[in-house]
């Protein structure tokens, strides 16, 4: 096969179809396929060099890989998003080192001292009525002022280089899970059981101010960009967080708006990013229009069986991410080991096309140097190998 620019790689496998080599994601999927900030830092002293970290997502700590990086590892993607110089977040810290910040929405995030990201901690909306849903200070859909001039920065990297676009959207491209920020994991669920309606009206209005930011967003850089990211964790390591007839009655329709809408305004793929054991719900995601699933994270129950899921779904839905177990083989096994676990994995999801590699959510600081380095060099050894 002639060789392929990085665009014309993730096209080609976001339609199924063999690239000359497996194409790569670090940093992509800005909060999910990068490293944290600490392991990013051990990661340029080891290659023997040291610029200035930029944080692309102030939840996750998570660092914004330099071209440097992008190109010691061939890369094929680079990220759009809102960068933290364009939100104004109060960041405060208390006697005991813990960080904490207000954002938009009212909601209150915490970072223990020492910790490796934010979690929410003070939800605006908990106990919430209909009345207050509606009477809440919603920020504007229609607000422009953190993606002016995004699209001069897009037809930038569009011209000249050949990365493929990526664009994270509004709430780290939650459409349900902003709701649980909201108003709490605990209240939030019980209200889907005993008062849906109030969950159904929230995610209106999530879904108000997903299709006003998209609109504004796809204006900017819809013409250069080749992917955007949707993302709603609908997992825990072990199981659905709820039943699927629950997610379908309530939760599906309030993504299909929102998917329909972008498909609809741009010329663009969809990555949905649902970690934890979501294996039931794959069938959904194919049904909404999602062209590729990440991260496929192998570590959660049922989720081992790469080889099935393609041969299952390989056809109808791509797969973003998937290199390497980060739980139990990226963070504590040898060079070796890991070299091996990137070999079956590309050998269970690469055939027929449909594969772009890169971590398995981000890479922690707790990760080895030596095994950061490995696993992205066995990227690139054995996807530059597989379609020969």
């Amino acid at each position: 096969m002639a060789s392929l620019t990085s665009r014309e790689r993730i096209i080609r496998a976001l339609n199924h179809q063999e690239t000359d080599i497996i194409p790569i994601d670090i940093g992509g999927i800005y909060n999910q396929t990068t490293l944290h900030k600490d392991a990013y830092t051990k990661l340029q002293r080891y290659l023997g060099y040291e610029n200035e970290i930029t944080i692309s997502s102030i939840l996750s700590q998570s660092a914004f890989p330099d071209e440097y990086i992008r190109k010691r590892f061939k890369a094929d993607c680079y990220p759009l998003y809102v960068s933290l110089d364009r939100v104004e977040y109060k960041i405060e810290k208390n006697e005991n080192g813990v960080i904490s910040y207000k954002d938009e929405w009212g909601v209150r995030w915490e970072c223990p001292q020492n910790g490796v990201c934010f979690n929410p901690v003070g939800h605006p909306l908990e106990g919430c009525t209909l009345d207050d849903i509606d009477k809440f200070p919603w920020p504007d859909p229609k607000d422009k002022r953190k993606w002016s001039g995004m699209g001069e920065k897009a037809k930038e990297i569009y011209e000249n280089t050949d990365y493929a676009l990526v664009v994270n959207g509004p709430l780290d491209g939650g459409i349900y899970v902003p709701c649980q920020w909201l108003m709490g994991y605990e209240s939030f669920f019980i209200k889907m059981m005993t008062e849906p309606e109030i969950v159904e009206a929230m995610l209106e209005k999530i879904v108000k101010y997903h299709i006003g930011q998209w609109n504004v967003i796809l204006d900017e850089v819809g013409k250069y960009s080749q992917v955007v990211v949707l993302s709603d964790d609908l997992g825990t390591q072990n199981s659905p967080l709820m039943r699927p007839s629950l997610y379908k009655e309530i939760i599906k329709p309030a993504q299909a708006k929102v998917v329909n809408f972008i498909k609809s305004k741009a010329d663009v793929k969809i990555v949905y990013h649902c970690d934890g054991a979501v294996h039931k719900f794959i069938p959904d995601f194919i049904e909404l229009g999602m062209d590729a699933w990440n991260p496929v994270q192998i570590s959660a129950d049922g989720m081992d069986d790469t080889a099935y899921f393609n041969k299952k779904f390989g056809d109808k839905l791509a797969f973003w991410g998937a290199g390497c177990d980060s739980e139990t083989i990226l963070s504590t096994k040898a060079p070796e080991e890991i070299r091996q676990e990137v070999k079956r994995r590309i050998n269970d999801l690469a055939p027929g096309g449909g594969l772009v590699l890169g971590s398995i959510n981000n890479i922690e600081k707790n990760v080895p140097v030596e095994n950061i380095v490995t696993f992205y060099d066995a990227l690139y050894e054995f996807g530059s190998r597989f379609y020969g």
